[in-house]
């Protein structure tokens, strides 16, 4: 196996089994960590930190499959995914036996993945509709972006993702701004409408009483 990959793979591993000094990540911290259960339906998805020599490592929790809890994927320098599969024994990981084993994760898109208004590079499904709806409500400082000029198309795209040469896939301009979002971009288009409601209401009344003033009652 590839030195880096395996090298990545024992990270992981030091992550889930803990070590003298720290202790391993239990069922429950596993759970929080992917957001379960708010976040919807299976699989669970994160996505830790980069490592040195791979290009991602995703974290798939299946919490309905009590044979095959957790998969573990890293993507090494080429693109290819390697698994590894692992269970909760009521203590500590285990590797589970038998067919169940040979389950594959949910792939991560090559391609930008469109959810409402704007695109996701490098992010799993799950990943991207959660991110869109945080998006939504203000709540996703911080995330880099592509920026078509042209069409104001946002693509974001996910750390271990590589935007470069990435062409707008609305009008296929070559020529992307790299931004980072300061949650003031974008509002819910039925907030942005009732606060122009409140503006032109707010004008209104302030154009009656004026008129009020000046013609008497």
């Amino acid at each position: 196996m590839d030195r880096d990959l395996e090298a990545a793979f024992r990270r992981v591993e030091e992550l889930l089994f803990g070590g003298p000094s720290r202790p391993g990540l239990t069922l429950y911290d596993l759970q929080r960590l992917v957001g379960y259960p708010a976040k919807g339906k299976e699989p669970y998805v994160h996505t830790l930190p980069a490592l040195p020599g791979v290009q991602a490592v995703r974290l798939y929790y299946y919490p309905e499959d009590p044979e095959l809890e957790l998969i573990v994927e890293i993507v090494d320098r080429e693109g290819k995914q390697h698994l590894r599969h692992f269970r909760w024994n009521g203590v500590t990981w285990e590797t589970p036996k038998g067919k169940k084993g040979e389950r594959k994760a949910t792939a991560v898109p090559q391609g930008p993945l469109k959810v409402g208004e704007d695109y996701f590079l490098g992010f799993a499904p799950e990943e991207a509709v959660a991110l869109e709806a945080a998006l939504r409500r203000g709540e996703a400082p911080g995330l880099k972006y592509l920026l078509c000029p042209r069409c104001r198309t946002r693509i974001f795209y996910a750390y271990a993702a590589n935007p470069q040469g990435l062409a707008c896939p609305t009008c296929g301009n070559p020529t992307l701004l790299f931004k980072t979002l300061t949650g003031e971009e974008r509002k819910d288009p039925l907030e942005a409408l009732a606060e122009e409601q409140r503006r032109l209401r707010l004008a209104l009344e302030e154009l009656l009483a004026y008129l009020k003033r000046k013609l008497g009652p």
